[in-house]
């Protein structure tokens, strides 16, 4: 008899418990892999009428849209070059969802410069599939004279999104990094200032809008800032629970246990920049050991399995088995299962990155590499 794994949630949790016996077994990542890049080309094929559902505007930048899905396929063309997804390579598949006409659609730059910015992201991932110093001068530019609120810091819609897009440009194009890396300081140096950190009038601490996410965008992007962020790193660490989480906004007792807020987030955080801060590394170990107990407690979440605010984003803060586990419940036949017996929410979007089948399909493909401890779109680079 198959095992069923799901238990439905008491009413009200975000959660249900995780009590199996026996750890399901990640059998095939790679077959999980053409699956998920095949469901992508067949059920959201590179043309408009786009076929997703989206808030707003279509193309969102690594967000969702076209261009999150062509980052997806970058990255796999960069591991596995020669893999045939209906009938093309990786590259070949990134190029088609990348040109849809995104050059027409305006910066913005006013409003964001995260990586949810359109311009920014298909510029920069033009600039590496085609090493393309003229699309890479562009985000440059752009960046020199940013015209977003000194307080966008975050990393949706502000200047830590800014520096991972950079980042990007940087490992695609090294024959920029001179001068990638004089933009990364100029906006750190922006940003420095505007602490504490604040988003929509609040402090916000996690990953998608907040503090732990700004402070390791810069730290990945120039290690040579981690001396001045010691102190807001050990703060932060003081502000995790007897529980092991983090509240979403400081002093407000709301805890959320997903990537964009809480314990999902900070772990491949503080794992991302733990070799920088060595005076920490006693009560970063112990932050990430309580916050992967709460996670493998409380973190099978009732959303739909996605990076962002669900089940597959929780297990990258998880290793080993543990980790399997929970990549397991975001199998297309587990998923399928968990409608029927209605245990997930509706999805908000199919096939980006952050929200939909390009992120299961990441995955897919850092289970079949062997790879762990990253965060795509995060500290992936």
């Amino acid at each position: 008899m198959a095992i069923n794994p799901f238990q439905i949630p008491v009413a009200g949790k975000r959660f249900f418990a995780n009590d199996a016996i026996t750890l399901l077994r990640l059998e095939d990542p790679k077959a999980l892999l053409l699956q998920s890049a095949s469901r992508i080309v067949r059920e959201c094929p590179p043309s408009f009428p786009w076929a997703a559902p989206y808030r707003g505007e279509v193309c969102r930048g690594l967000f969702m849209g076209p261009t999150s899905i062509a980052y997806f396929f970058w990255t796999l063309s960069t591991r596995h070059p020669d893999l045939e997804i209906e009938g093309k390579n990786p590259a070949d598949w990134c190029r088609v969802y990348l040109y849809l006409g995104q050059e027409t659609v305006p910066p913005l730059l006013n409003t964001g410069c995260g990586i949810s910015n359109e311009y920014l992201a298909s510029n920069a991932l033009k600039a590496c599939l085609g090493k393309s110093e003229s699309h890479a001068i562009k985000v440059l530019d752009a960046l020199r004279s940013l015209e977003t609120d000194l307080t966008y810091c975050e990393w949706l819609r502000g200047r830590a999104g800014a520096l991972y897009i950079l980042r990007i440009m940087r490992k695609g194009i090294p024959e920029l990094v001179a001068a990638i890396n004089a933009v990364i300081i100029l906006l750190i140096e922006d940003m420095l200032p505007q602490q504490p950190w604040i988003w929509n009038n609040c402090r916000y601490l996690g990953s998608g809008h907040g503090e732990i996410g700004i402070l390791t965008q810069i730290v990945l992007s120039d290690p040579s800032y981690a001396p001045k962020l010691e102190s807001k790193l050990t703060e932060l660490l003081k502000l995790q629970d007897a529980e092991g989480n983090w509240p979403v906004i400081e002093g407000k007792d709301i805890g959320l246990v997903q990537f964009c807020h809480g314990a999902p987030g900070f772990v491949p955080s503080l794992l991302a920049i733990r070799q920088y801060f060595s005076t920490l590394h006693k009560q970063i170990d112990k932050a990430v050991t309580l916050g992967r107990k709460l996670i493998w407690e409380k973190g099978l979440l009732t959303k739909a399995p996605n990076l962002c605010h669900g089940i597959i984003g929780n297990a990258l803060s998880l290793e080993g088995k543990q980790r399997e586990h929970f990549l397991c419940f975001a199998s297309p036949e587990k998923i399928e299962q968990g409608v029927v017996d209605g245990i997930w929410e509706k999805d908000q979007e199919l096939f980006g990155i952050l929200w939909g089948e390009a992120g299961r399909a990441w995955v897919w493909m850092e289970a079949w590499d062997g790879s762990q401890g990253k965060f795509v779109l995060y500290s992936d680079c």
